[in-house]
């Protein structure tokens, strides 16, 4: 598939909003876990999360700054959603480890539909080190 310019702008955007708000979540939650991370279980995990927020900021900068490390940045990305999601439900949710690979399974799946949109998005960009700011409107 090669959409238009202004369908991988579209896509491009839905992409960075979900990243935006993946890093708005998982920072606040990970930072308001703190204090009842009593477990190491529960430590791991708020890192994970905080890390998992930190790699969504990191994604949405290198879109537009530093493509070079675009890839590598978007397939820790998807394993950091992937990894968060299914412990969490496990370590505060109280799941089983059953619902929790399944609860991880769902977050690959989303995370690779947001990869999809998020390179396709992309495509076109200027150059390693000038990202897609050539490209945008405006």
């Amino acid at each position: 598939m090669n959409p238009s310019p202004p369908l991988r702008r579209v896509f491009l955007a839905l992409a960075l909003l979900v990243l935006l708000a993946q890093a708005w979540t998982s920072l606040s939650g990970g930072i308001q876990r703190i204090p009842e991370s009593r477990t190491i279980a529960r430590r791991v995990q708020t890192v994970a999360e905080i890390a998992c927020g930190l790699l969504s900021l990191l994604g949405v900068v290198s879109t537009f700054r530093g493509r070079r490390w675009l890839r590598w940045i978007q397939w820790c990305w998807v394993g950091s959603v992937t990894l968060v999601a299914g412990p969490s439900s496990v370590v505060w949710g109280r799941a089983g480890p059953l619902r929790g690979l399944l609860v991880s399974g769902a977050a690959l799946l989303a995370a690779l539909g947001v990869l999809w949109l998020w390179r396709v998005g992309t495509r076109g960009g200027t150059s390693d080190s000038g990202g897609m700011m050539g490209r945008l409107p405006g």
